[in-house]
């Protein structure tokens, strides 16, 4: 498996603003120039993160981008479903399934692989990552 582009431009867009978290806005460019970022791509990305209630926009001077939770409350599987959608391994893992076979044997290795991975992104935070305390597998 193979995170998209976008996926992983928001993971590290977002870390910047979880290392500021409490300090006010960080504008999209200073973001950009952190982390290398393309700015016309990371705006696109940001507004499906706004639009997921990950981060909050600030208008005018001064403005800028703030996490909309505490960097404790964001998991990685949700910054990655906001720009991606639901994560899925392949086509019988989608809901409702898009495989016909449903007496496939592989079906349960797949569902299982999944489930590991859902929970693994969904229990890493970003405070966690920025604390670097993760666990590795």
């Amino acid at each position: 498996m193979k995170l998209s582009p976008a996926a992983e431009l928001a993971v590290r867009g977002i870390l910047v603003l979880a290392q500021h978290y409490g300090q006010g806005p960080v504008t999209l460019e200073s973001i950009c120039s952190r982390r290398e970022l393309p700015r016309q791509y990371l705006t696109k990305i940001f507004a499906a993160l706004t639009k997921a209630g990950l981060i909050t926009p600030i208008r005018g001077k001064g403005g800028g981008y703030v996490l909309g939770r505490t960097p404790t409350t964001i998991s990685l599987l949700q910054v990655i479903e906001a720009v991606e959608g639901p994560l899925v391994l392949n086509l019988c893992q989608h809901e409702p399934s898009k495989c016909e076979d449903v007496g496939c044997k592989i079906r349960p290795v797949w569902a299982d692989i999944q489930a590991t991975l859902r929970c693994k992104l969904g229990s890493v935070s970003l405070a966690v990552c920025l604390a670097d305390g993760h666990k590795k597998a």
